[in-house]
């Protein structure tokens, strides 16, 4: 929702980068008497094109140490694995990576069975196999059909090949496991032993994507209020009794973000398909608010060893172009909007609008551009903080009217240290570092009005994206 006689902004198109993602060979079964198999591998998709393949080589062999199996690959790359010196009921579970050239990494696992012989034990239907997303750390295994052949009187047991993960459950199934990481396909193991220790096998695939990335950095969470999955929200307030609101997809129910009110000013916030707004009240004490997206809350207990980007996308506007007033907004901690906020600071006057770059650790601001005297003055920004070394060190990258993502570390680079004030550790309190705290100390974006005149309501502030990036043992 924009001022009477406003335009709507051009929001900017987000490209995301799609992750590095094999799917899983189909699993192979030959018939008993056979003694080889093979699976094609398919081509990766996503990530940075130029893949290379690791050798593929036996994780899990149902044949235990009496095996004579053994693997070789062939054929134009990624090529087909085939498993030799195989014997009636064997299961044997391959596994192999691939690797694109921003070093991104996949594991993915298959699996090549010889049936039993008919007085040998033939597992039943096996569930489904699952592809689940990133992120996901456990997952639920169906139910297998009742196996045949052997003697009756069965025990079932499944396994990890790769020894990672825990799992439970009983008979045949469900099953449940935990501890799956991203960018792995596991290829779950069922075992069945008849009454006369005759067994039989059967499995079952669940892939794990790859955290989304740009270049090395992985994408953390991703917020994008034009996006329309949330329910608009128009919130007018003479006191700010309330002091947050939860912003809800457009199904109503599923929470995508909050607002916290960092003082009592008047404010009116609006939730609609520009992003989120904050209109000026009708005081000269203008109010703040910090706006927190789902992902970033990931930085809380995040490794202090890993590099982050908060990254957002912000606008301005001013119509009349004549009252003076300032606008913040910055990357804070919603409990202390001010103190450590990194970000912009936009000055208005009758003669122009000043865009600086604005720190707590700096005496002075930065002067990135000037908007000259006019009817409507409108600012676009992307603007990236970097935190290293456990929050002791920060880098700020900005980039004027973006027409998508900004990539990290890109645009002007302005400085976080000035002359007057040394940052270090002992400047962050724990309420307030990066690393710690509840959601009053989450990462925001908190935007902030002030001016001399009681007329402001021409003036707004507007986050439409963020996200959080991470640099794993990140060094820069």
């Amino acid at each position: 929702m924009l001022a009477p006689g406003m335009t709507s902004m051009a929001q900017p198109v987000i490209a995301s980068a799609d992750a590095l993602a094999w799917a899983a060979p189909a699993a192979a079964l030959v018939t008993a008497g056979t003694t080889s198999g093979a699976v094609t591998w398919a081509t990766p998709t996503g990530g940075t094109p130029g893949y290379t393949y690791g050798t593929a080589g036996i994780v899990s062999d149902s044949a235990g140490a009496s095996t004579t199996a053994t693997v070789a690959t062939a054929g134009t790359a990624p090529g087909a694995t085939t498993v030799s010196g195989l014997v009636n009921g064997q299961t044997v579970v391959i596994q192999r990576t691939a690797t694109d050239a921003a070093g991104a990494q996949v594991t993915v696992q298959a699996a090549v069975t010889v049936a039993a012989t008919a007085a040998g034990v033939t597992a039943g239907t096996a569930p489904a196999g699952q592809s689940l997303a990133a992120g996901t750390t456990s997952a639920t295994i169906g139910t297998w059909g009742a196996p045949s052949g052997g003697t009756p009187g069965y025990t079932y047991a499944v396994t990890d090949p790769t020894g990672a993960t825990t799992i439970s459950g009983s008979g045949l199934g469900p099953w449940t496991v935990a501890g799956l990481t991203d960018g792995v396909t596991y290829a779950f193991l069922l075992t069945i032993t008849d009454s006369a220790s005759a067994k039989g096998y059967s499995v079952v695939t669940i892939s794990v994507a790859a955290a989304a990335s740009v270049g090395s950095w992985e994408v953390m969470g991703e917020t994008d209020f034009t996006d329309g999955d949330w329910t608009a929200l128009t919130s007018t307030s003479a006191t700010a009794a309330t002091p947050q609101h939860l912003l809800y997809a457009a199904d109503g129910t599923t929470q995508r973000a909050f607002t916290r009110n960092t003082n009592t000013a008047a404010r009116t916030l609006i939730l609609d398909g520009d992003g989120v707004t904050l209109r000026n009240g009708s005081t000269a004490v203008q109010p703040s608010v910090g706006v927190v997206p789902g992902g970033w809350a990931g930085i809380i207990a995040a490794s202090r060893r890993d590099a982050h980007i908060l990254q957002m996308q912000v606008s301005g506007y001013e119509v009349a172009g004549t009252s003076n007033f300032v606008h913040v907004i910055g990357i804070t901690t919603t409990s202390t909007p001010i103190s450590p906020m990194m970000g912009l600071r936009v000055v208005n006057s009758g003669t122009g609008t000043v865009v600086t770059f604005y720190s707590y650790y700096l005496a002075d601001d930065v002067t990135l551009r000037t908007i000259p005297t006019g009817v409507d003055r409108r600012w676009s920004v992307d603007f990236q903080l970097m935190i290293l070394d456990g929050g002791s060190s920060h880098r700020a990258y900005v980039t004027f009217n973006p027409t998508t993502w900004a990539d990290p570390m890109t645009g002007q680079r302005v400085s976080i240290q000035g002359a007057a004030r040394a940052l270090t550790l002992a400047d962050w309190s724990t309420a307030t570092n990066w690393f710690s705290g509840t959601d009053s100390g989450t990462p925001a974006v908190v935007m902030y009005h002030d001016g001399g005149s009681a007329t402001l309501t021409d003036s707004g502030v507007v986050v439409t994206k963020c996200r959080h990036l991470r640099l794993p043992q990140g060094s820069l």
